[in-house]
């Protein structure tokens, strides 16, 4: 699709903008998780040349030229193919490009925190009569953690089960929101279960890398979260950070009632002993 499009526009461009053309179609893996200011850089031109180029060839901006190459590129990148660019790595540069892609997917999510669409999504999730949470294979993970933590103050939080979610679907109350979470390559059980969810008239979400997500096709909200897979593993660094803010926007919407709450939750916890008590505190 890239390459169409700067064949058909290459006649139009300015020196600069073939340039940077150029790198976008030789150097794909390089450039699809580069800044606009770190592309006009890597070749020598001006950010605004690359934003130029990117309107040029169609897109709202540079963010979405780069979407669509980094969709593009993780799907079609197999688990086998992303260990082998690890495998032939020094053990200590390997542990550094790994804490390295991190940063860099943490750093992304810092300089464009989609705080309208968290604060939207949190005030849903805080009104809804339940929240449902979907999620498969990797991205399990990220619903059980969201979950553990809804249920601190939110009363009716579910993770749906993966063997029959029509049948939680279907007795869900009418105010329910269900959230749908997924990153490349994108599950189609999480679709799936957004889609019944639409069909049976339920507010739908999905936290997912970025607006061309299948997922996103499905949900009245949408947060997104820069994504990169570290070798085979699916990294979670910025998506975790992004349901940390999601978490706070719910406790927000809530407002002081979620004071009582946690009081609550914590006298609780003393009197059951649920965690070992911090041996250098005074003792009472």
């Amino acid at each position: 699709m890239l390459k169409e499009r700067i064949t058909l526009r290459l006649k139009e461009m300015t020196p600069g903008q073939a340039a940077v053309a150029r790198f976008l179609l030789d150097h794909r893996k390089e450039a699809a998780f580069l800044t606009a200011s770190q592309l006009g850089e890597r070749v020598g031109v001006s950010e605004t040349t690359v934003i130029r180029l990117s309107h040029l060839l169609g897109y709202s901006g540079y963010l979405q030229l780069r979407s669509e190459m980094t969709s593009s590129l993780i799907d079609h990148l197999s688990t086998l193919e992303r260990i082998k660019d690890y495998g032939t790595s020094p053990e200590s540069d390997l542990y550094e490009r790994a804490l390295r892609k991190d940063m860099e997917t943490l750093s992304a999510a810092l300089t464009s925190v989609p705080s309208a669409e968290l604060d939207a999504l949190g005030q849903a999730m805080a009104e809804a009569g339940a929240v449902y949470l979907a999620g498969y294979r990797s991205s399990s993970s990220l619903v059980c953690y969201l979950s553990f933590y809804l249920s601190w103050i939110l009363p009716n939080v579910r993770t749906i089960s993966t063997d029959m979610p029509f049948e939680m679907l279907a007795n869900a109350p009418a105010d329910s929101l269900v959230l749908g979470i997924s990153f490349p390559r994108y599950s189609r059980w999480t679709v799936d279960v957004l889609e019944t969810a639409e069909k049976l008239g339920l507010t739908t979400a999905s936290v997912t890398n970025d607006l061309t997500s299948p997922l996103a096709a499905k949900s009245k909200y949408v947060v997104t979260a820069p994504y990169k897979p570290v070798s085979f593993i699916d990294s979670f660094a910025a998506p975790m950070s992004l349901l940390n803010c999601l978490i706070l926007s719910v406790a927000r919407s809530l407002g002081t009632g979620v004071t009582e709450k946690l009081e609550t939750l914590e006298r609780h916890w003393r009197q059951e002993g649920i965690y070992i008590p911090d041996r250098m505190k005074p003792l009472p």
